[in-house]
């Protein structure tokens, strides 16, 4: 498993010094939500800005690279929706 956090705020993370106030709102939940319509199961954590990643231990070269792309497209597109 490893894990992606991101610093965008939340109800939560408004006292966390790592926050950015300018970055979009939840970008872990939209950015799960995006992978799931595009095919991709991803997790988040309870009430942190983290992305889980627990890929299967036989998991290819091919579907690591497809999942890459397919989060990569992801988070692009909620950050420009902001």
């Amino acid at each position: 498993m490893i894990g992606v956090e991101f610093a965008s705020p939340t109800s939560v993370s408004a006292h966390d010094p790592n926050t950015r106030v300018g970055a979009p709102n939840h970008l872990a939940s939209r950015v799960t939500k995006r992978c799931l319509e595009k095919g991709m199961l991803i997790l988040t954590t309870s009430i942190y800005e983290v992305v889980r990643f627990i890929p299967p231990l036989n998991v290819s070269a091919e579907e690591m690279a497809i999942g890459i792309e397919i989060f990569t497209q992801a988070l692009e597109e909620v950050v420009n929706e902001g």
